[in-house]
C-alpha cells in the first residue's frame, strides 16, 4: 500500500475488496479511489469505511461540502468532467489522469477535515469542520466559457405522514 490517501484502480476492477477498503474501514477514515479508463479518470469517495456517527456531520455540513467539494473540483476538471455530490458519495468524473491523483488526495483532506475526531478509539478520524484545510496551489479559474456540470442528489427527509 503507497502513502497517498487514495487507491489507483482500473475501471474494470472491483475495488470494494481491496486492502485500501479494508484499512479505511479498519481506522474508521475516507475511502477515495481513483478509477483510471480508456481516456480519463474518475475520482470517488464513498461513505462505506465510515462509521455511523459521521452521519450527523456530513449530512448538516452538507452545503459547505458541496461547496469545498466544488472548488476542489473546478481546479481539476476539464468541460468534459462532471461532479457528483450527495452526502454519503462524492465524484469527480472524467478527469485527465494528471489531475486525478491530486484531486483524490484533495478530496481524501477534506472529507477527513469534515469528520468528527474518534475519541473512545484514539484513531484519528479527521479534524473538525472549522479545521478545513485552505486550499493551496490552486490552478487559474476556469475560463468564463468553459462549462462544468454539477450532479447533485438531494437529501430526502421524513415525511410528515
Amino acid at each position: 500500500m503507497s502513502d497517498a490517501p487514495f487507491e489507483l484502480v482500473d475501471a474494470k476492477d472491483s475495488f470494494i475488496d481491496s486492502d485500501w477498503f479494508h484499512h479505511c474501514r479498519e481506522t474508521r477514515t475516507p475511502f477515495v479511489v481513483v478509477r483510471s479508463g480508456e481516456h480519463s479518470a474518475d475520482v470517488l469517495w464513498d461513505y462505506i469505511t465510515l462509521p455511523p456517527e459521521c452521519d450527523a456531520a456530513l449530512s448538516d455540513n452538507l452545503p459547505a461540502l458541496e461547496q469545498d467539494a466544488r472548488a476542489i473540483f473546478d481546479r481539476y476538471a476539464i468541460p468534459e468532467s462532471y461532479l457528483r455530490v450527495k452526502a454519503t458519495l462524492i465524484g469527480f468524473d472524467r478527469l485527465p489522469f494528471d489531475r486525478a491523483k491530486s484531486a483524490a488526495a484533495d478530496l481524501y483532506h477534506l472529507i477527513a477535515a469534515y469528520l468528527p475526531v474518534a475519541e473512545s478509539t484514539g484513531i484519528p478520524v479527521g479534524g473538525a469542520a472549522h479545521d478545513r484545510p485552505k486550499e493551496a496551489g490552486a490552478r487559474s479559474e476556469p475560463a468564463a466559457s468553459t462549462s462544468l456540470s454539477l450532479w447533485v442528489e438531494a437529501v430526502s427527509t421524513s415525511s410528515a405522514a
